[in-house]
């Protein structure tokens, strides 16, 4: 809540230089944003409800046998791999890995997650390809994959280490 209240105030606190500099043209800065923030409203209300879904939905059996901090290794793949075919952005994706890691995935599961889903995310393909071409994506790809498994590793090892 503090957290919240200090982006708030900082918020507004700029709301009032801008005014100040701007002459009063800060309202169609804020027409704009608001109509993003319709724009995006949907999305965002869409993955928190799906996030709680998951969180539900997931078995215990599940989280225990494969993400979990004792799945180790096989977690970190799984993990690597769900982050790949993960297709969302951010707005959805972390409350998506925010539901995982609360049903008691482990710290190396979640980091594999976050990193495969920044790092070898199939849904790059058409605008990595289009821009650098399909070898470069392909380089890319395949050199992003150590870092992911790697990533998930140490974030493993800290977690065994530091209860």
């Amino acid at each position: 809540m503090a957290q919240t209240n200090t982006i708030l105030s900082i918020a507004a606190l700029l709301l009032i230089l801008i005014n100040a500099k701007t002459n009063g043209r800060h309202g169609e800065g804020l027409k704009a944003g608001l109509k993003q923030m319709m724009r995006s409203a949907p999305l965002i209300v869409g993955a928190l409800i799906l996030a709680g879904m998951i969180e539900v939905l997931i078995p215990p059996e599940f989280v225990e046998g494969w993400l979990s901090k004792e799945a180790g290794l096989k977690g970190i793949i799984l993990g690597t791999l769900g982050g790949m075919i993960m297709a969302m952005g951010p707005y959805a994706s972390f409350p998506i890995i925010a539901s995982i890691l609360s049903s008691g995935a482990g710290l190396g599961t979640v980091v594999a997650i976050i990193t495969g889903w920044c790092l070898l995310s199939l849904n790059k393909l058409p605008f990595e390809s289009g821009f650098f071409g399909l070898k470069f994506y392909t380089y890319k790809l395949i050199l992003s994959i150590p870092f992911s498994f790697g990533a998930g590793l140490v974030a493993h090892a800290w977690d065994m280490i530091l209860p």
